[in-house]
């Protein structure tokens, strides 16, 4: 009788072991969605830096404001995907107001996270995410293959004056040469979603010593 008690009491054990394995697995994959939530009661403020190398002009313009974006509504597009608009609102001093300056748009399409700009569907993001993950971030738009990867998942980012936890950075792009200075990558907390954007395109022509492009930077400040 021991005997039979005992082995059930091992079966039982096996069993529970692999459930919590399981649901450690089905909780890890769900954990990459996390790190985009979708949540149209909350407005996402940003402190935006932007740099203008103008070789023409051999001039560099330098601007700063803050970003307000809100996921104002969703609607399914022709194909029945949903889709959630993101407004964006641009604040150039403390003395104006917000001003609407573009849509943005998301969807989740699949094990895909698609970010529209500029009328350019971007792949952002695979489920389930884990490092070193690679895909074509242009594979739904016409401009042809870039290679996007995920550099590391739910580790601190720092920065000089801040940091933030459980984050994920995604390098979108990346072209760096003797002529080419270029990078784009967005970093996402985990239930929170973007809070670190950088997008650095800038051509050097060394012999003539001139720089065109731009360089820009989105860092979150504060979520009501």
């Amino acid at each position: 009788m021991r005997t039979v008690l005992k082995v059930v009491a091992f079966a039982c054990i096996l069993a529970l072991i692999s459930c919590s394995k399981n649901n450690t697995e089905i909780t890890s994959i769900d954990n990459g969605y996390s790190y985009f939530p979708i949540d149209s009661t909350k407005q996402y403020f940003y402190s935006v830096d932007s740099i203008a190398y103008n070789k023409n002009l051999k001039r560099i313009d330098t601007f700063h404001y803050q970003l307000k974006t809100v996921l104002s509504n969703s609607f399914f597009d022709n194909s029945g995907i949903q889709t959630w608009r993101m407004s964006r609102y641009a604040k150039y001093s403390d003395t104006l107001d917000y001003v609407e300056i573009q849509n943005h748009f998301i969807q989740f399409y699949g094990n895909k996270y698609l970010y529209t700009e500029n009328n350019a569907v971007l792949l952002k993001a695979v489920f389930p995410l884990k490092n070193e993950l690679a895909w074509n971030g242009n594979l739904y738009n016409n401009l042809g293959y870039i290679k996007s990867n995920v550099n590391f998942i739910n580790e601190t980012y720092v920065m000089p004056d801040t940091s933030f936890q459980n984050t994920m950075k995604i390098t979108e792009w990346e072209n760096k040469d003797f002529i080419f200075d270029n990078y784009r990558f967005s970093v996402y907390q985990d239930k929170v979603g973007l809070v670190y954007f950088r997008n650095r395109y800038v051509e050097t022509q060394s012999e003539k010593n001139e720089v065109s492009g731009f360089d820009i930077s989105q860092k979150l400040i504060g979520i009501k």
